[in-house]
């Protein structure tokens, strides 16, 4: 079995995409193997559902958001609210009944710091708590958004790797004058390790503004 296709990696909040890439409409996004439409609901709070309309499997992500915040399919204007139940069904008359079972998987979505978090299951603990953010004399930077072609246990791993830092990072932070990578302190936890490690970097003038 993949790595990436654990279950208990379900049950863990991702940042997808900043909150301001949904302003001009739904997006699609794949999560661990899981196809997402993400939008923003009427009163500005994300939302995600399957990518996939359960009357003809078309992609919802190809659709559009209506006035009330819901996302209507792209090719017979069928309608979801963000629990993912069908709430119209335009071809149908007053008369008649939407069937109980038109509805498509709904996902925990919230945001915060700016992104859109994304939960495939129930989440094992919160989404991560910044006690700087919002503070007077802190301020938040979008950093970068980008698509990297690779699978997401290859990215942790870069992630933790201290040593290529004085290498792929020299003409920035990274000091190719130490390279022997620092250790980490591991803490265990509930639901698995906390990591921290003191990593020196250069500071050159151009990295200062």
């Amino acid at each position: 079995m993949l790595v990436t296709l654990q279950p208990v990696l379900r049950r863990f909040w991702y940042a997808l995409m900043p909150m301001s890439a949904l302003d001009d409409g739904p997006k699609p996004f794949t999560l661990l193997g899981e196809r997402l439409v993400l939008w923003k609901t009427v009163d500005g709070t994300p939302a995600a559902l399957r990518d996939r309309c359960c009357h003809r499997t078309a992609k919802l992500s190809k659709g559009h958001v209506d006035e009330a915040g819901r996302i209507v399919c792209g090719y017979h204007g069928w309608t979801y609210d963000c629990s993912g139940a069908c709430v119209r069904i335009p071809q149908f008359g007053p008369d008649e009944t939407i069937p109980a079972n038109a509805k498509v998987p709904a996902f925990h979505c919230r945001e915060r710091y700016g992104y859109v978090w994304v939960a495939l299951a129930e989440p094992l603990q919160d989404i991560p708590e910044f006690p700087e953010d919002g503070r007077p004399g802190w301020r938040r930077i979008f950093q970068l958004y980008q698509e990297w072609k690779t699978s997401p246990v290859r990215m942790m791993e870069n992630s933790f790797d201290n040593a290529h830092f004085s290498f792929v990072h020299r003409g920035t932070f990274g000091d190719p004058d130490r390279p022997v990578p620092k250790t980490y302190d591991l803490t265990d936890t509930a639901d698995g390790f906390e990591a921290e490690s003191s990593v020196p970097i250069v500071n050159p003038p151009a990295q200062s503004v």
